[in-house]
């Protein structure tokens, strides 16, 4: 799948998945982002949520549950029917949203993750606190 990775001034990595999959790039943005968690310590952005995200779609895998796995401000993923499915939070049952196979989501994720390596052996200060979520309870990465 076609994905680019635009850097923002503070070093952000963002991802784009194109027209056709908005409410994906939103998801992915929202729920995952390069942004480090709250009060962590170093320069540039973060695979934390990269790594996450990762994690507790494995976790959801094996357990079989379709909770979602990762959720942002407005949208949320979770795995239905074998497949990720990327949804506004606040959309009912009747509305779905749009799917992708689970390895196409890890190949963008591992993807995403290297730009973001990249960007940040190459920042000179930490991004700013504004906007950064509390790190997951009790997750490990």
């Amino acid at each position: 799948m076609d994905a680019r990775f635009p850097q923002r001034e503070d070093g952000q990595v963002d991802i784009d998945l194109g027209p056709e999959w908005t409410l994906f790039t939103e998801a992915l943005n929202d729920c995952v982002s390069s942004r480090p968690p709250r009060g962590a310590v170093g320069n540039g952005p973060s695979t934390y949520w990269v790594d996450v995200a990762l994690g507790t779609l494995d976790s959801a895998l094996a357990s079989g549950s379709d909770r979602p796995f990762t959720w942002g401000n407005a949208t949320l993923m979770r795995l239905k029917a074998g497949r990720v499915e990327a949804r506004n939070e606040y959309d009912g049952d009747d509305i779905e949203g749009q799917f992708l196979e689970v390895e196409t989501l890890r190949d963008l994720l591992a993807r995403w993750r290297r730009e973001i390596v990249r960007s940040a052996a190459g920042a000179t200060s930490a991004l700013s606190e504004t906007y950064r979520r509390n790190p997951m309870p009790d997750y490990k990465v």
